[in-house]
């Protein structure tokens, strides 16, 4: 049997599914779709050599999104929201994974995330770059459907 060729990365939607603001889901890139567990060793009693290595809870990592700066401001003004009134307002996201043609071949469903930072990429008038922002996520979980 064939190994099926590897999808681009470059190719992707984010959509927010939070009907408080509107944001625009053009975003330059998504990072931090992961998820780890720490363990602990636990000795097995009466042999000194063997250990069990035993889960605990797990983690997931931190989502970032970046975009070029625009008129949009409905994602600084969900961070700021959270941030000046301390009322975190958690929305759903879903980031597909698109192919050639811009329909979705894998999709992830990130649950319950709010905002932990915004920043603003640097002002330089020597270079003649786009203005980037970015958001830092925390959630609770995702699923890939």
């Amino acid at each position: 049997m064939l190994q099926p060729f590897p999808y681009h990365n470059y190719r992707f939607g984010v959509f927010f599914l939070f009907p408080k603001y509107n944001f625009n889901g053009n975003f330059q890139s998504v990072s931090g779709l992961s998820f780890s567990a720490a363990g602990t060793d636990r000795a097995e009693g009466g042999i000194a050599a063997f250990k069990h290595k035993l889960t605990d809870q797990g983690t997931f990592g931190k989502l970032s999104l970046k975009r070029g700066f625009t008129t949009d401001s409905g994602l600084y003004e969900w961070c700021e929201e959270t941030h000046n009134t301390m009322k975190a307002q958690p929305c759903n996201i879903l980031v597909s994974l698109l192919d050639k043609r811009g329909m979705p071949v894998r999709n992830w469903l990130i649950f319950h995330a709010i905002p932990r930072g915004w920043t603003a990429g640097s002002l330089e008038s020597s270079q003649s770059q786009i203005l980037v922002e970015s958001i830092d996520l925390s959630y609770q979980n995702f699923i890939l459907i």
